[in-house]
């Protein structure tokens, strides 16, 4: 189960450089070549490749706190124990929202610490989104066995992280379309 764990969390990785193959020399003919044998539904290079990557990043990582939500309901109700794989998800997790924070600090505020803080107070889902990161980064840090008995009550703050991932997510779309509230209500579930 972890190998596919981990295939399936590289899989978006992979997807992001075939996107921004595309403009490379060298690796666009191997995006092409993938193109015309059957990849035609991967589609080339976005029209604005720093939103796709972004928007990339933190929707995988929304995927991936799904999956680390949905161990404990799947081992109550339907009786599949995931449990021991729950840690591995929830890192991955946080890998996706680190990258995603780590994107928009470089793209858009220039990897400047006081253009990111000033960019929280302008805009609040900025505010939102970095609030979660930081609980998600606690939780990352306390992960480890001895470490996770001591904090074992401050990982129930991930109820609290969803509810700013929530407004985060619903603040940064231009439009609430029908993809954006289904992630919110499959969020606001847990």
């Amino acid at each position: 189960m972890k190998k596919i764990i981990w295939l399936v969390a590289f899989l978006p990785l992979l997807y992001i450089v075939y996107k921004f193959a595309w403009g490379i020399p060298y690796l666009d003919s191997v995006a092409a070549f993938i193109y015309e044998h059957g990849g035609k539904s991967l589609g080339k290079l976005p029209n604005d490749p720093l939103k796709f990557a972004a928007d990339t990043l933190g929707i995988n990582a929304i995927h991936f706190l799904i999956a680390t939500l949905s161990i404990s309901p799947l081992k109550s109700y339907l009786k599949i124990n995931l449990i021991k794989h729950r840690r591995l998800l929830g890192l991955w997790a946080f890998a996706y929202t680190f990258m995603h924070s780590l994107f928009f600090f470089i793209v858009e505020n220039e990897g400047k610490f006081s253009l990111m803080i000033e960019d929280a107070y302008k805009r609040p889902f900025v505010f939102f989104g970095l609030s979660a990161f930081l609980i998600l980064f606690m939780m990352a840090l306390t992960s480890p066995k001895k470490l996770f008995a001591k904090f074992v009550k401050w990982h129930k703050l991930v109820y609290l992280a969803v509810v700013f991932i929530i407004f985060h997510f619903v603040m940064s779309q231009k439009i609430i379309a029908f993809d954006v509230a289904v992630y919110v209500g499959i969020l606001a579930g847990y």
